[in-house]
């Protein structure tokens, strides 16, 4: 599943469709994930802007609430558990899939995130179903933060450093500056 509902506050134009070596970056996403993963589908507030990719889109319940919204729609109308992808991380590394995803299944957490240099990131992770009741009560209480939510219920956070050790799957653009230093060859976790 991937996350396309925010506003681009900070780029002031949609990110998930800026440009890169002539390919937008939610198509470079899309493109790696369709390798991987039978069922896909975008969450987002603007669906017009992704009839193009073909995918099947769903809108937010809780629009313009973060990542933490588009995980809950995506657990609400999802069989299984979601894994979790933001539309403007291109490089997303297929071994840090897999690898987080075998975590997911031998341990049965509620989530299961990466940790690069000692930072958790909430995306790329996996959501349980299970997870679904607590995401709904703390939208409705506005209590959006990734990162509280995966220290409260104790997630699996896991190492991935050995697997990408240049972080290019944590690096996401979120301002021009980002997308420049990737056009000028910059490929760093840019955090």
């Amino acid at each position: 599943m991937i996350l396309a509902g925010g506003k681009s506050s900070r780029m002031k134009i949609n990110k998930c469709l800026l440009s890169f070596n002539n390919r937008r970056l939610i198509e470079i996403l899309l493109i790696n994930l369709k390798e991987i993963f039978e069922d896909l589908f975008i969450v987002t507030n603007f669906p017009e802007a992704y009839f193009y990719t073909g995918v099947p889109l769903i809108g937010d319940i809780y629009p313009f609430k973060g990542p933490m919204a588009g995980i809950h729609v995506a657990l609400k109308n999802s069989k299984y558990d979601v894994f979790a992808f933001a539309c403007d991380m291109p490089f997303v590394k297929k071994e840090i899939i897999y690898f987080l995803g075998g975590k997911h299944i031998s341990q049965k957490n509620n989530i299961t995130v990466g940790c690069y240099n000692e930072k958790i990131y909430p995306l790329p992770g996996i959501y349980s179903k299970e997870m679904l009741n607590e995401l709904e009560n703390l939208l409705k209480e506005d209590k959006l933060s990734m990162i509280r939510l995966i220290k409260d219920v104790h997630a699996q956070t896991v190492d991935v450093a050995n697997l990408d050790e240049e972080g290019l799957s944590f690096i996401n653009v979120n301002t021009e500056e980002d997308l420049k230093f990737l056009e000028k060859g910059g490929k760093k976790c840019l955090d």
